[in-house]
């Protein structure tokens, strides 16, 4: 038996495969069709949409065949995705390539096999729509036409689905946009504007501490609108594609010490001690710019849902070409039944911390969004009434070899 080499372009194609999001979905009827279609125009008992990831070929649809997936090593289509016409084998036990695989010596006893590759808009070949037989046979011209172009509706309705999505996620953001301009950003800048207000009616007649207690209310206020508006600048540019990824090797320390001297004056404030328990000489593949947002959301929520005399505490743990960096609060914790929603949109009315203090979904979105960036994944643990944990991991310096 031979087994497929690997395309060259690999990489650029098992991307082109994920931005589909389609493998492990649900039976969906138009895709039905395409099989019921390409085994009626064959005359064939099996077709299958078959989509090659790096280890298996996944069936999107199938007609006469039980199974959804099998191993890529043993894959008729991983050697159609090669080509750009109908990759045909009209008898398996007279091709060396095919007469020991698995797949014609046992079930489904393989002897005809004709698979039109899925090429993207890119020319880069996912999967197949293909026609397979257990007698040996050929297909006439207007056949080998017929599941070329069957093939490539089965695209069509591909990008037609990833369009969809998109258009979907930006009717998202845009909701989520009018509802942070005109709910949480309104917060804010309303108490700016009436602690203004006082100062400028009533100056006169205040005491000289009532003025610092006002004027620090709105520098806070300040401070606080300030970072919605980075949020929403950030997210807008992640979705959009603009916010530039640019990593490179650091010291954790780095990041966290800066954000921590950026907040210690709002922990001050509460009585909130904050705790770095960190490993000396750690560092991470990643981009500053973005860990900067990332903790000063975090550790910033942490401090706002923590009342005064608790405690916000940074760690961090080496765990294999990982490092992981936990942000724990002792705090009024999660319902479990929250936990699921706070990294999702508009998922309800945002809560209040244990002074007041306003804010919104977007930073936690944010955070969700720039660690996925990295390639790492960020989780949360929670009790109510004892606090909560944020988790989050980060690839470890890039090792530099001297020369």
């Amino acid at each position: 038996m031979l087994v497929a080499a690997i395309p060259d372009n690999e990489e650029a194609r098992i991307q082109a495969l994920l931005q589909y999001e389609i493998l492990d979905t649900e039976a969906e009827a138009v895709y039905d069709d395409f099989v019921k279609l390409a085994s009626y125009i064959c005359q064939t008992p099996i077709a299958l949409i078959s989509l090659v990831d790096p280890t298996r070929q996944w069936f999107k649809a199938s007609v006469g065949c039980p199974a959804s997936e099998t191993s890529r090593d043993v894959a008729f289509c991983a050697h159609a995705i090669h080509q750009s016409n109908v990759f045909v084998v009209s008898d398996t036990l007279t091709d060396p390539r095919f007469v020991d695989n698995p797949l014609v010596t046992g079930d489904p006893h393989i002897r005809f096999y004709a698979g039109a590759p899925l090429i993207t808009p890119e020319g880069l070949a996912i999967g197949t729509l293909c026609a397979i037989d257990r007698e040996p046979r050929n297909l006439s011209p207007e056949q080998i036409a017929a599941l070329e172009s069957l093939a490539r509706q089965v695209v069509a309705q591909l990008e037609l689905r990833r369009l969809t999505k998109e258009q979907q996620q930006l009717l998202e953001s845009k909701n989520r946009l009018f509802h942070f301009l005109s709910h949480d950003l309104r917060s804010p800048f309303n108490g700016i504007l009436a602690f203004t207000q006082t100062l400028a009616e009533e100056a006169e007649t205040l005491s000289r501490e009532e003025i610092q207690d006002l004027s620090q209310t709105v520098l806070t206020s300040a401070k606080q609108f300030m970072h919605l508006i980075d949020n929403l600048l950030q997210c807008t540019r992640f979705e959009l594609g603009s916010l530039e990824y640019q990593p490179a090797n650091m010291a954790i320390d780095t990041v966290v010490v800066n954000v921590l001297t950026l907040l210690k004056s709002n922990a001050t404030q509460k009585n909130v001690d904050l705790i770095y328990d960190s490993n000396p000489g750690a560092e991470v593949f990643a981009d500053s710019t973005m860990l900067h947002s990332v903790f000063q959301n975090l550790i910033g929520n942490a401090i706002k849902f923590t009342p005064a005399g608790g405690q916000v505490t940074i760690q961090t743990i080496e765990k294999d070409d990982m490092l992981q960096v936990s942000v724990i609060d002792s705090g009024v914790g999660v319902p479990a039944e929250k936990v699921d929603n706070l990294f999702k949109a508009m998922a309800g009315r945002t809560t209040d911390g244990t002074s007041g203090e306003k804010g919104t979904g977007l930073g936690l979105l944010l955070c969700k969004d720039l660690v996925g960036r990295h390639g790492g994944r960020l989780w949360v643990d929670s009790v109510v009434g004892q606090g909560t944990s944020f988790h989050l991991t980060l690839p470890k310096a890039h090792s530099t070899l001297s020369v």
